[in-house]
């Protein structure tokens, strides 16, 4: 696994890697509730309802992403993890990004990029053909500009699981990590 270097973003060194600890593993859940949180607010549905996983997560996200097949990686500025994405593969040869999120003090610096970034470089090293994921116009245009700026496009099969008003998928394809680099 390729990990990005820290930079600087002005605010202290930043590093984007899978979680390593008890206490990143804690901070990875307190960033998924935030991001629950968030979803409630923002989309206006209950995403427990709407994504019956996110409860198992919650539960023990260190056993669902546990680095054999499903993946997290945290943005850490610091100490402090202020963001995640995580990569789940599928029986099709394709991985999905999930779980895109950034606390608001992380937005606008180039994070979400990074996390993006290391998402598609899993799903290379995981040997997928493409990684793909959901999202949603208006309240996610943001993350949806992110996805375009990596070559995410709309997806050439119907992936959708999540049944919402302005729901799309997007898709890249991914050039598979040679054996041995």
């Amino acid at each position: 696994m390729r990990t990005t270097p820290p930079t600087d973003t002005g605010t202290g060194s930043v590093d984007v890697r899978p979680p390593r600890s008890t206490d990143d593993w804690h901070q990875a859940t307190a960033l998924l509730h935030d991001y629950v949180e968030w979803l409630r607010a923002a989309v206006g549905v209950e995403p427990l309802d709407e994504q019956p996983a996110i409860a198992t997560e919650l539960a023990d996200l260190a056993a669902v992403y546990d680095g054999r097949a499903a993946r997290l990686f945290l943005a850490f500025d610091g100490p402090l993890a202020v963001g995640m994405v995580a990569v789940r593969p599928h029986d099709d040869g394709t991985a999905e990004l999930k779980r895109l999120y950034l606390r608001p003090v992380a937005r606008g610096r180039g994070l979400a990029d990074r996390l993006v970034e290391q998402a598609v470089q899993a799903a290379a090293d995981g040997g997928h053909r493409a990684i793909w994921l959901e999202s949603m116009r208006g309240v996610m245009e943001p993350a949806l500009a992110v996805y375009r700026r990596h070559g995410f496009g709309p997806a050439g099969v119907d992936r959708q699981t999540i049944v919402l008003d302005g729901m799309v998928v997007l898709e890249r394809p991914v050039e598979p990590t040679p054996v041995g680099r």
